[in-house]
């Protein structure tokens, strides 16, 4: 099954690409990051997205013309993903540009492991405008790349930053 989600996670990223939801990854990883801590330790708006992203996964969906099975809720929250999603979203910010690519060419990968991550960046979503976690959420779920993210069987591990207009989620294994 492990495999079977491995090819579903590849299908997803590559049709991500340009409906602005990317998964970052490599082959490394598979064991989370030593840094991992409980959800409960996270600030108030990664508790807040997290129970919005956990409701979501708790039950069978379709995601655009996909199919996906309920799958685990994420129970951890990792600093070092806290870290690169700030900064992404920051660069974002002061720069006026929205992307998964950085003003420095860094993708979602590479600022995980710029924190020293050591797990596997499963998939980053963002989002460029204003709104409530409902409203962020809600536009992400209606956006097949968006929602096969949120739905990432892999992803055991959270972290979201906002700066400004915009939303930075990563999820890790």
């Amino acid at each position: 099954m492990l495999v079977m989600n491995k090819l579903k996670l590849a299908v997803v990223l590559a049709m991500v690409a340009g409906l602005s939801a990317c998964g970052g990854g490599s082959d490394e990883g598979g064991g989370g990051d030593p840094a991992d801590v409980p959800l409960s330790a996270a600030p108030a708006l990664v508790q807040q997205y997290a129970g919005l992203f956990n409701s979501a996964r708790a039950q069978a969906r379709t995601c655009g013309s996909v199919s996906t099975p309920a799958v685990p809720a994420l129970e951890k929250w990792n600093p070092k993903m806290q870290q690169a999603a700030q900064k992404h979203a920051d660069d974002m910010a002061r720069n006026n540009f929205f992307s998964h690519t950085g003003s420095d060419g860094s993708d979602a990968d590479s600022r995980n492991k710029s924190f020293g991550y050591q797990g596997l960046t499963v998939v980053e979503n963002a989002a460029g405008g204003r709104g409530s976690p409902q409203a962020i959420m809600n536009a992400w779920m209606q956006s097949q790349g968006h929602c096969l993210g949120i739905m990432a069987e892999l992803a055991r591990s959270v972290a979201l930053a906002q700066s400004g207009k915009y939303t930075v989620m990563v999820f890790g294994d």
